[in-house]
């Protein structure tokens, strides 16, 4: 028997597409998902997705009847789609926020976190190994039964659904809708107390990412960094937790204002019984700080609309000094409390004081706390390494502020997170309560609580 005879076709299909519907559930269901199905074995906690299951599904059956440029069109818009809203839902954000702070990319310092720069990657092959595949073998993909690629994709979104529903999910901006208002300023007593402060400074703390612990003994390490000697002499330590709505910006409206519309509606004009304006009408000086950029989320046009008399962000801090954070880098957190101690004790007039922190945005930088809870040891006294060394920079923040109340004449401070941690390991979050941030009031003794 001659060579010829015992070559293979030239052009013969692999074994493994040899099946028109297998290949068909391969490239509508299998590849499209595959990041989810490895997040869920690593324990990688992502949303809930199920319509975007169906949503390739139904886009690569059609591919076998669509003209192709459409096919691929639609595609990319349902990776584009599936790809914000699923960040937009682990970051409490709406899949329109996301889009406002694409432009700002090139603040970020990606090379901070191989994570995001490998998932990023991971996200772009599979994309485009699936639209090759679909050009490839869409002869193939004509021949395969859609009636069983459909069921195979229903079915891995039923798993999707039972697998990856959280109650973690359930606090983003869209989910506030009837729900009561609430905020840790009022409920604390904070608002009032800062109202008829007199002559004292007030100021108000709001830390990136600052859940609240699940266990008492994880709230007990930070409540402890508050509650020094020199602190319990000058105040009382009030603790409580308030629920929250959305990511970092609509918990400064919620604080600030005692609302859950938009900060956009600031941008429109719109009127809103906010605090920083309330305390300039009793005659202080208001500041608002944020130590990341003021273009991040537009906090150049709307600070000024709260109220303040003067906005610091990174552009006009003083230069110099020691840089944190992962992504999200700028002055240390650490740094900015004796600024800030100085700012209040040059005042020459009463001082409201807002500042909104940085350094523990996820995803953290490792190691950028003070070592003290064995974090390299399997997540340490915390049990989770990204949660451990968090919680190692929140208490060094915490130990400044003491420091600083206990240095200072009598103020208001409340110190306040403004979400929990959007964090991807399924551990971290769960060491955490779903929808609430812990709050942390130094009351100056004498005065009503």
């Amino acid at each position: 028997m001659s060579e010829a005879v015992l070559a293979p076709p030239r052009h013969a299909t692999p074994h493994w597409l040899s099946h028109p519907t297998t290949l068909l559930c391969l490239v509508g269901v299998l590849i499209p998902n595959v990041i989810s199905v490895a997040a869920l074995v690593f324990g990688i906690g992502v949303p809930p997705r199920p319509a975007m299951i169906v949503a390739y599904a139904t886009v690569v059956i059609a591919a076998r009847t669509l003209p192709l440029a459409v096919v691929i069109a639609l595609y990319l818009a349902v990776v584009a789609y599936d790809a914000v809203a699923t960040v937009a839902l682990l970051f409490n954000l709406s899949p329109g926020d996301i889009g406002i702070a694409l432009h700002l990319v090139s603040e970020l310092d990606l090379m901070k976190s191989p994570f995001y720069l490998a998932l990023i990657a991971a996200m772009v092959g599979l994309t485009g190994l699936n639209l090759w595949l679909i050009v490839r073998w869409r002869a193939q993909l004509a021949r395969g039964h859609a009636a069983v690629a459909m069921a195979a994709a229903l079915v891995f979104a039923g798993g999707d659904f039972v697998a990856n529903t959280s109650a973690h999910y359930h606090f983003g901006t869209l989910y506030s809708a009837g729900k009561p208002m609430e905020s840790a300023a009022e409920s604390s007593g904070f608002r009032r107390a800062a109202l008829d402060a007199g002559s004292r400074h007030v100021v108000l703390v709001m830390v990136e990412a600052l859940g609240r612990f699940a266990d008492p003994r994880h709230r007990a390490l930070l409540e402890d960094a508050l509650a020094t000697s020199p602190v319990l002499k000058r105040y009382r330590i009030e603790t409580g937790s308030t629920t929250y709505y959305g990511s970092t910006t609509a918990a400064e409206m919620r604080e600030l204002c005692g609302t859950r519309k938009p900060y956009q509606d600031l941008l429109d004009a719109k009127n809103f019984v906010c605090l920083p304006e309330l305390m300039r009408a009793r005659g202080y000086r208001t500041v608002g700080m944020h130590n990341f950029t003021s273009k991040f989320f537009d906090r150049w046009a709307w600070y000024p609309k709260l109220g303040f008399d003067e906005s610091l962000f990174v552009e006009n801090l003083p230069a110099g000094g020691k840089r944190c954070g992962g992504p999200f880098r700028g002055p240390c957190d650490t740094e900015m409390v004796p600024f800030i101690q100085s700012t209040l004790e040059k005042a020459k007039a009463p001082t409201f004081f807002y500042w909104m922190t940085l350094a523990t945005h996820v995803p953290v930088a490792p190691a950028e706390g003070t070592p003290r809870l064995g974090c390299e040891q399997n997540g340490g006294r915390i049990g989770q390494r990204e949660v451990c060394h968090m919680t190692e920079m929140w208490i060094d923040l915490l130990e400044r502020l003491a420091g600083m109340a206990a240095a200072m004449p009598d103020m208001e401070l409340l110190i306040v997170g403004d979400h929990a941690p959007p964090l991807w390991q399924r551990a971290g979050r769960n060491l955490f309560e779903p929808g609430k941030v812990p709050w942390l009031r130094l009351v100056p003794r004498g005065s009503a609580g």
